[in-house]
Order: C-alpha cells, then structure tokens, then sequence
C-alpha cells in the first residue's frame, strides 16, 4: 500500500548566544599549576567509510552520509543525516502535517533544515506532538496492521529515546513527542530487526497480504529509519528502492546495514514504500 506524507521529523534551526561556562568549571580555584584532564578520543559515527560520500554541512552538528553502492546483491541508494543532540545549534521538532503536504512544503513552512517523513498511516500509529496526542492508535488490538507501533522515538527538548511500546505505555509516557514505527531494529546493540519476521521456511512471502508483517518487512522496499548513538547521535535513514539503481532493503538487510556501518545503541524503522522522503535544504537531494 503506497501512502502519502502524514506526518513529519523536522529539524529546525535555532541559535543560542548564550556563553556555556560549563566547560570551566571545574578549573575555578584549581591554581595555576593545574592540568584539565585529557579530551576524551570520540569514535567517529560511520564506522567504515567504503562507498559513502560525507558531506558535513555544518561542521560535527550536522553531517550528510550518502551511499551509492552494492550491498546485499543490489545497488542500493542509501542517504543518512547525523544530528549531533548535544549543539545548541539545532533543535528536533515533531510536526503532525496534512496528508497532502510534502515533506518539502512543510520543511519550508518550519524553516527546516533538513527532514524525514514520520510513521505509518495514523490509525495503526501513536502520534503525540508538543504534549498534544493526534493519534491514540485506533485499530483492534489483532488487526492486520496492529503490529506497526512496535517501537517508538521520543523527544523531550533535550534528549531522544527509542524503544520497544506499547499503545498504552506511549499514552502514559511523559515525553511530549512520540512517534511509533515497526519493526524495532537494534536494541541496546542487539540486530532484533534480523529475526522480525520469524521462520519463514516454506512461505511464499508474495502470496500473503501486503500488511502481513512477514511480508511487508520480509520483501524489499525503500524505508524510513531513526538510531541513536552511545554519543547522543540522532541517525536519520533513508533507503531508496523499486528502481533498477535502488533496489530497497528487508529489514533484515536494514538491520544488518545500520549495525555494519553506524553500530547505534538503538535504532527503529518507522515507514517505507512510497512514504520514504528526505528533504535538505539547498541540496538536489
């Protein structure tokens, strides 16, 4: 099933003149004979930089990774966005768009500087924007679809979780901004996407309904994917797919390609098929 742009991940500018003293504070009344303790060595997020082109935008706080190259037996088209959560200078913003708006017409609308679509179709999904729930996750518990809020990512202002959830934890959690998504991918480092869709010896994964899990993430197709780093890295996914130079991702293979590349703490899919969208200003993208 081919959805349009329902909701949106937007990361907006926003800039801070204020001086952070922090990084001092612990040489105030030390003398003059003291010696700060030694910058800690920072693993650098993409782990092997085989076929990958990196563009940082803006320094360490925002780098674009783009990959065009073979993986899994097909030419894949791979574009990656890694927001450092720690820089003042940019901020995530959650934002619950009209299903018609493309990612591109509420990215100018924020101001944004780059973005992803969101979630599957709101009735299979829980949505909570700045406190506000949109979708409380509408279908019978044994739908068809009700295997798709699995996981979630969350966002208070200040840090970002993701998770394995359910309808009623996501509606007691205190976060203000949640998205759901399927399937959960890695777990505290754990590849759990890779064995989503269980054993399916014998099964001809084409014959079953396009929302049956097994086969909606057993087959390829383009995804949406979000992970987060030890180092408070948000990872923004995109794999594009159903083209001969773009052949799409099982999430097994998604799985298998986050944890090769990036190694996050966590990490979710959150869409895919016709939804898969990544916008970045002033880029061709």
């Amino acid at each position: 099933m081919i959805l349009l742009v329902s909701t949106l991940f937007i990361i907006a500018i926003s800039c801070s003149s204020q001086l952070d003293n922090e990084d001092f504070s612990d040489m105030i009344g030390k003398g003059q004979n003291y010696t700060p303790p030694p910058i800690p060595v920072e693993e650098p997020t993409l782990k092997d930089k085989d076929g990958w082109k990196i563009d940082s935008i803006d320094g360490k706080s925002f780098i674009w990774y783009s990959y065009n190259k073979g993986a899994f037996n097909a030419q894949q088209q791979v574009n990656v966005l890694e927001i450092d959560l720690s820089s003042p200078d940019y901020e995530l913003e959650f934002v619950s768009a009209p299903q018609l708006d493309s990612l591109s017409s509420v990215a100018l609308k924020h101001d944004a500087v780059a973005g992803i679509n969101g979630t599957y179709e709101l009735e299979a999904s829980f949505v909570k924007v700045n406190g506000s729930i949109i979708s409380p996750i509408t279908l019978p518990e044994g739908h068809l679809r009700y295997w798709k809020h699995e996981g979630a990512i969350a966002y208070d202002g200040y840090k970002v979780e993701i998770g394995y959830g359910t309808k009623e934890s996501y509606s007691y959690n205190s976060m203000p901004n949640i998205f759901s998504g399927a399937p959960v991918l890695i777990d505290d480092y754990q590849p759990v996407g890779e064995t989503f869709i269980g054993d399916i010896t014998g099964i001809n994964l084409n014959s079953l309904d396009g929302e049956d899990y097994r086969r909606h993430q057993g087959v390829r197709h383009p995804r949406t994917a979000v992970a987060l780093t030890e180092q408070n890295k948000l990872l923004l996914v995109t794999v594009d797919g159903r083209a001969d130079l773009a052949a799409g991702m099982t999430a097994k293979e998604l799985t298998s390609f986050i944890n090769q590349y990036f190694k996050p703490q966590h990490a979710l899919n959150v869409d895919g098929g016709g939804s898969t969208t990544m916008y970045i200003r002033d880029s061709n993208l």
